[in-house]
């Protein structure tokens, strides 16, 4: 069975909660210059892709406090215990790649969002699938939700999306 196969098998949960309250700091987005595996400058999107920063505002500035959060919950210990078993010679490094499953969750989240949302009177707004690029703290503005993310992933994973209206 090939891994696109695979993936489809593990557990998932779709979430959509709120509205809940945004926390913000705008230190959010220097997170994206720390430097990380092969990347030493950080990010290589800052300053070049579109909706990264440091050309995009600040979420205060532009969007009312509340949004509802919208998200995917990947089960990320199936996943890996799945991957260990096919490759046992790969690295921790290599099974935890989000090359292999970030996409996957991403188109998740999008199907989610056009096919599955739509027609919701409490739904309005803009969809932010960067939110940490307009200083949002998704680790706070999450827990407030009852969402615990887990900064290095050993259960799950979460590919989030907020829908926020503008001020």
């Amino acid at each position: 069975m090939s891994v696109e196969k695979e993936i489809k098998f593990i557990e998932r949960e779709k979430l959509f909660i709120g509205p809940v309250e945004v926390v913000c700091d705008p230190r959010i987005k220097a997170h994206c210059r720390d430097a990380y595996y092969n990347h030493p400058q950080g990010c290589p999107n800052w300053n070049y892709k579109t909706g990264c920063p440091p050309h995009v505002p600040y979420f205060p500035d532009i969007y009312q406090k509340e949004a509802h959060i919208a998200a995917i919950r990947f089960n990320f210990a199936e996943y890996l215990a799945q991957k260990r078993e096919k490759h046992p010679d790969w690295t921790d490094r290599a099974l935890r790649n989000p090359r292999h499953w970030q996409n996957h969750l991403r188109s998740e989240l999008r199907h989610f969002l056009e096919n599955e949302l739509p027609g919701r009177p409490d739904i309005q707004g803009d969809v932010i699938f960067n939110p940490e690029a307009l200083g949002v703290n998704l680790f706070a503005t999450c827990a407030s939700a009852g969402i615990i993310l887990e900064r290095t992933p050993i259960n799950f994973v979460y590919n989030i999306a907020l829908i926020a209206l503008r001020t």
